[in-house]
């Protein structure tokens, strides 16, 4: 993210200034023709702050030190992308990617406090990496090993950075 994007200060999930926030952005998503016919439930300004919401407080819940699982199917979404509500932002793209995902899989809602889509949800947010990798807004560090470390650990530590790629 550049250095003159403005974050979104943390604001109570969902509060009435919270939804404000996302008018912007809910142009820009109206204004792309694949969400133009989008049902007006789905996808509006509160939506918008639900499905934010959703996704942080699912990362929070299932990925990460917090995390219940032992294992990990992906690394978490930094929270500065769902901070920034510029129309062009990253947030515009990771929400464009949720409702690309949602289409593609003829989902009718988003539902992701519900135990029983944990793998639609992670479906989601793996598209939303995916998305935002190709559009530059996140970067994965590259990872060295140096020569130091035995060669039956690399192997080791190899497969385990080709797990999170």
């Amino acid at each position: 993210m550049s250095s003159q994007t403005r974050l979104m200060p943390p604001l109570a999930p969902c509060s009435d200034e919270d939804v404000a926030s996302f008018a912007a952005l809910l142009i820009h998503l109206r204004s792309q023709p694949e969400l133009a016919r989008e049902n007006e439930k789905l996808l509006n300004a509160e939506a918008l702050a639900h499905i934010t919401e959703g996704a942080r407080a699912f990362q929070h819940a299932h990925l990460g030190r917090q995390a219940r699982a032992m294992q990990w199917p992906l690394v978490r979404i930094p929270d500065e992308i769902f901070r920034d509500r510029s129309r062009s932002g990253p947030l515009f793209t990771a929400l464009l990617a949720a409702y690309r995902e949602k289409n593609s899989s003829s989902w009718r809602t988003f539902d992701l406090a519900s135990p029983k889509r944990y793998n639609d949800n992670i479906d989601i947010l793996r598209r939303m990496e995916k998305e935002l990798t190709a559009a530059g807004f996140l970067r994965r560090p590259a990872i060295y090993l140096d020569e130091t470390v035995p060669q039956e650990k690399r192997t080791g530590l190899r497969e385990i950075v080709e797990e999170y790629k």
